[in-house]
């Protein structure tokens, strides 16, 4: 058993045995009218008790309960005894809101009464031993004054003993000493005074001594609380005074103050588990400066601690104290929970914030193993330190943010001068790795640059061996890993923990953090500096700070190197083209040009084969018109062989995008362009538009025999230059493939606008008890609405719910179909034509993935947002209503995304707009979007809608608007959902006069009822 179950057993039978022995002795002689009057005032004298901490409390009931025994009789005076300390034991803690356990209700009171009752027996048995059947007053005094205040004395020893030990035995004893002499036993012998009031003078003058004593005893609890109070005023002044000048004196260092400040508190609090614990005050990094558990020093301690996590987490999101008396009553009333899971928790404590300016910056806590150990006293002095230690901490945070701050800066300034003269960019980027790492003490350093805004080369690397030969070889696209995600959005990212981060890509598996800042030039991202730690957690604002100020320093040093070496490379190029050029002028046909096209690519730029290609857009295919480098036989099987276009997805988004591609990694792709890769073997191409006044006719391709090309921004300005003169000589073959150009182009529109409507629903959904119905009308061939509609799971992770995530009506049986919540969506993508038509393609698959699985609609939405928002570069957003539909209930949850909010038209005649707080989809990677549920009744119709009903407009520049919208749907509301669709459509016709300016699409669904839908 513990130690609580020993003492309850220790009261339990202690006190029955005292009753027991009272009970034995039989019933006293004197009748309750002559006892009465002792147990009131005995019960009032119990009242006005008082109280040193941590004894109990201390009063003169003491005389009332012997002047009784001497009066009545020992019998008599035992009763009085205890009656009237198990009425005080059990109605104290009712009057006090104590905590109503067995202990404190029951066995306490038990033990008080029955010690009591067992006292006065002894005194009266010793008595009896002593002077015989009579004995005399003054030796029946003596014997009392020996047996009570023994009896009660012990047995509070015991009490102590069981609750703390010997430990506690000595805490009792050392504080109780004095109020027990002084109040408890001294003022004893007046009872034999009381007796004989009581006994010669009657119950009136016993009346009036009764009132005297009662108003010693408050006058007594008066002076004691006021002697406690000025006391403790006095030793909390001398502490703080203390305190204040042992801070004012130290040196400004953290660690330092909160030794300080631990030992400031050990003077005026239990500290044997104390903790001392520090924000940092850019992230949710808490960290335990001072950690005394058991009276045992703990070392530091780092965790992440979010806002409102635990109690710490809650100090510091509202910065209020908090002072547990017993964790075990007061747990479920507490504003947060604890955040440890011990078997030993402590049952009560203090918990202060550490407040500067208004903003918590760290916490104290204090805890006990034992309740009540604690009250409002301590919480208040430790408060009063925590506020002076508080400004304490921040001036030494500041100063040692100063401190490194200027060393910070005098180790940048230095890596900035030595970079500065160096204008070779490989020696620079070498040289800029290896200072930072030995000036920073960093682990990994990696510089990689921006090549063609596309991709990610390897610069230079503090890494040695194999590591850096992988190194070497990577290539990073714009967007992967966290260095690709940098580069792409341009802002800085600090992990400190990789392994959580899903943009991580381990090329390296001791990475545990990684801080990786982009390379800023005249407001463009040209590279990233990469660092990488062995240890998690090793990152924190001030490297971010020297980081991003040594990546502008190094992003200059860069930019300069490149214009030195761009200078070069112009004299060069330019030279090359002048060659070229002249060759060309010197062809005075096609077949004397073209010879000339694909060899000197060959000669200047060290490509292993060249090919010549022309476009034909009607027969979607690239014919070759030249290649040097090939043997005579697979010449003459090549040249003039038309290769189809999916044959050479390569070279067809070359001419798609007419921008130059380079694969370093063609052996790999070989699909991208069978008839050249898989044919010729080339390993690296660099694939070029034959580009002029707007079209193109073709393209040039540079074939190197070795894998890995590093290609340069000298070899895409040559091969540009070779295809731009070699295109001015094919200009006439492309004016006359313009017309078969545009009547192409506008079969692909089509042939998307057929592919549009196959991402629609073919039907709407049937379920019994409602009806609904849907249109969809682009205002150009295609558009970007849409609306969907797909059957979610029942949330029972026991069974497979059947049909969920297919299409409403596709294999599902109509009990399921009823079953089953219903999710829809209607959205409207903020652009026009072929751009809003491929993001809203994008956009429906991204929402549908993201709700398949039955999340709450404002869940869903949030992970498509994040979705559309990382894939898409396109600068457009998406409004999107989702809802999910429980057919049984008719409840509807939704999320209203930017959309213009659905009309939920009732069948009382009230209209609701369903609007919930959010923007558009895309805007923002990270949303806040709000939910709300609304129930749909028989009778009831929901309309949703995009904003080309309302603000279609006529010949008077007048909108449909949402009042003509709810007058056509109220005036149709008795045909079903098909009937009002047509109805609404009939009406917007009339009012645009047949015009579209935007895309059209509602989505109607009415509460019919089982009958009226069969």
């Amino acid at each position: 058993m513990n130690r609580e179950q020993w003492l309850i057993l220790y009261c339990f039978v202690v006190g029955a045995a005292g009753w027991a022995v009272l009970i034995f002795n039989g019933p006293g002689a004197a009748p309750w009218s002559t006892l009465a009057p002792f147990l009131v005032l005995a019960l009032l004298i119990e009242a006005a008790a008082f109280r040193v901490p941590p004894a109990d409390p201390h009063s003169l009931a003491g005389i009332i309960i012997l002047a009784a025994a001497l009066a009545l009789g020992p019998v008599d005076g035992a009763f009085i005894a205890g009656l009237s300390g198990l009425i005080f034991g059990m109605v104290l803690p009712l009057v006090y809101r104590r905590p109503r356990t067995v202990y404190i209700l029951a066995a306490r009171p038990l033990l008080r009464s029955g010690v009591r009752a067992g006292a006065v027996l002894a005194g009266g048995a010793l008595a009896h031993a002593l002077g015989g059947d009579t004995p005399g007053e003054m030796l029946s005094l003596v014997a009392y004054i020996l047996c009570y205040p023994l009896f009660i004395q012990f047995n509070r020893a015991i009490r102590e003993y069981l609750q703390g030990g010997v430990t506690g035995v000595l805490t009792w004893w050392q504080s109780a000493w004095r109020p027990v002499l002084a109040a408890e036993i001294a003022p004893l012998p007046v009872a034999a005074l009381f007796a004989a009031i009581y006994g010669r003078l009657g119950i009136g003058y016993f009346v009036f001594a009764a009132a005297g004593l009662l108003a010693a005893s408050l006058a007594l609890r008066r002076a004691t609380m006021n002697l406690r109070n000025q006391g403790a005023s006095i030793r909390e002044l001398g502490v703080l005074n203390e305190a204040s000048r042992e801070i004012i004196r130290a040196e400004l260092d953290v660690v330092a103050l909160s030794e300080l400040i631990y030992r400031a508190a050990s003077k005026v609090v239990d500290t044997s588990s104390f903790h001392l614990g520090l924000f940092d005050p850019d992230s949710d990094r808490y960290t335990l400066v001072v950690r005394v558990q058991d009276r045992v020093r703990l070392p530091p301690l780092m965790v992440d601690l979010p806002a409102g996590d635990g109690i710490v987490g809650w100090m510091r999101e509202t910065g209020r104290s908090l002072l547990v008396e017993d964790f075990a009553v007061e747990m479920d009333r507490l504003p947060a929970r604890p955040r440890y899971q011990s078997e030993r928790p402590p049952r009560s404590g203090i918990y202060v914030p550490l407040i500067d300016g208004g903003k918590v910056i760290g916490t104290i806590s204090i805890q006990s193993y034992h309740p009540y150990v604690f009250d409002a006293d301590d919480m208040r002095m430790l408060s009063l330190l925590a506020d002076q230690a508080a400004v304490a901490i921040s001036k030494a945070r500041a100063f040692a943010a100063a401190n490194e701050r200027a060393i910070q800066l005098q180790a940048i300034q230095d890596v900035s001068e030595r970079i500065a003269a160096i204008l070779d960019l490989d020696q620079l980027l070498a040289s800029v790795v290896r200072l930072i790492r030995e000036r920073f003490g960093y682990h990994t350093v990696h510089i990689f640059l921006l090549e063609a805004r596309e991709r990610l080369r390897f610069g230079a690397s503090t890494v040695e061996g194999q590591a850096l030969d992988g190194l070497r070889q990577l290539t990073l696209q714009l967007g992967e890993g966290i260095v690709g995600s940098v580069a792409l959005t341009g802002q800085p990212a600090l992990i400190n923990d990789v392994a959580a981060d899903a943009r991580y890509v381990p090329y390296d598996p001791n990475t545990r953090a990684e801080l990786a800042v982009p390379l800023r030039y005249a407001d463009q991202v040209i590279g990233v500096l990469d660092i990488q730690s062995a240890e998690p957690g090793r990152f924190q604002q001030s490297d971010l700070f020297v980081t991003r100020t040594l990546a502008d320093q190094v992003a200059v040093a860069v930019e300069s190197a490149r214009a030195f070496t761009a200078q070069r490379e112009e004299a060069w190029t330019l030279n090359a083209l002048l060659q070229v050029a002249e060759n060309m002028s010197r062809a005075t046909s096609l077949d004397a040009l073209l010879p000339v096209t694909v060899r000197l690519p060959a000669l200047l730029l060290g490509c292993d084969r060249c090919y010549c290609l022309i476009w034909d857009r009607d027969e979607a295919t690239f014919t070759p018109l030249a290649a040097y480098g090939l043997a005579a036989a697979d010449r003459a099987t090549f040249v003039g062989q038309p290769i189809a276009e999916r044959d050479a997805p390569l070279l067809a988004e070359v001419v798609r995008t007419v921008a130059p591609i380079a694969l370093d990694t063609a052996t790999d792709h070989g699909h991208l362009c069978t008839p050249i890769i898989e044919r010729f073997g080339g390993a690296s191409l660099l694939v070029t538009p034959l580009w002029t006044r707007g079209a193109t006719l073709g393209v040039l391709v540079l074939d190197y025999g070795p894998p890995h090309h590093q290609f340069t921004v000298r070899d895409f300005t040559l091969a540009n230059g070779f295809a731009a003169q070699m295109a001015g000589s094919l200009e006439s073959a492309l004016l006359a493939q313009d017309a078969a150009l545009a009547a192409r182009l506008e079969e692909e529109l089509r042939v998307a606008r057929d592919i549009q409507r196959t991402l629609l629903p073919a039907r709407a959904p049937h379920l019994p008890g409602w009806d609904t119905a849907a249109d969809w009308r682009s205002a150009r061939i295609v558009g970007g609405d849409f609306y969907d509609y797909w059957y979610l799971p029942v949330r029972d992770l026991t069974a497979v719910t059947p049909g969920a995530g297919r299409w409403p009506g596709q294999g599902v049986a109509p009990d399921d179909a009823v079953s089953q919540p219903l999710g829809f969506v209607i959205a409207d993508v903020s652009d026009k034509g072929v751009p809003a038509a491929l993001f809203m393609a994008l956009a429906r698959s991204l929402v549908r993935a993201a709700a398949l699985d039955g999340s709450a609609p404002a869940i869903a939405l949030t992970r498509a947002n994040r979705w559309i928002t990382r894939d898409t570069e396109a600068g457009m957003f998406v409004t999107v209503f989702y809802g999910i539909l429980e057919p049984q209930t008719g409840r509807l949850r939704y999320c209203c995304a930017g959309h213009n909010p659905p009309l939920l038209l009732r069948g009382t005649g009230g209209v609701e707009a369903l609007r919930t707080p959010g923007i558009a989809l895309g805007v923002l990677e990270e949303v806040h979007l709000a939910e709300a549920e609304v129930q749909i009744a028989t009778g009831d119709i929901l309309v949703c809608y995009t904003d080309g009903v309302t603000e279609a407009i006529n010949a008077a520049q007048e909108p449909f608007g949402v009042e003509r919208l709810i007058d056509v749907v109220q005036a149709n509301r008795g045909g079903g959902a098909p009937m009002i669709l047509d109805a609404v459509t009939s009406a917007l016709n009339r009012h645009a006069d047949g015009a579209l300016y935007d895309d059209v699409t509602m989505l109607v669904i009415a509460r019919v009822g089982m009958a009226q839908r069969e």
